[in-house]
């Protein structure tokens, strides 16, 4: 099954890289991209959409491979050991003061 599946994955990537230059040279036209302030030099149009489509891809793989899910669950573990050393610390100034307390008491 392994193989099977890295066998259709190689598929889709030889398809989408034969589709990316039959596209690059159906649309050469120079297009320059503004984003309001800045202005980008004119490109070829395939370059623009290729370039957001292989963007989308990474940032699509890095969200798939759970970067932010990741990150959430290190502060969550952060927030936690701070949580129980306090907790610790608390419980440690009650035993001592339960002690001085005891130790008050019995003389």
């Amino acid at each position: 099954m392994n193989k099977l599946a890295r066998i259709i994955v190689w598929c889709f990537i030889f398809i989408i890289f034969v589709t990316s230059i039959v596209f690059s040279f159906s649309n050469t036209q120079p297009v320059a991209l503004s984003f309001g302030i800045v202005t980008l030099a004119p490109q070829a149009l395939a370059v623009w959409i290729i370039a957001a489509f292989a963007l989308g891809a990474m940032l699509g793989l890095l969200l798939g491979a759970g970067v932010l899910r990741n990150l959430r669950a290190k502060l969550e573990i952060k927030r936690l050991r701070a949580q129980l050393s306090q907790l610790e610390q608390s419980l440690a100034d009650e035993r001592a003061a339960h002690m001085h307390k005891s130790n008050t008491t019995a003389s």
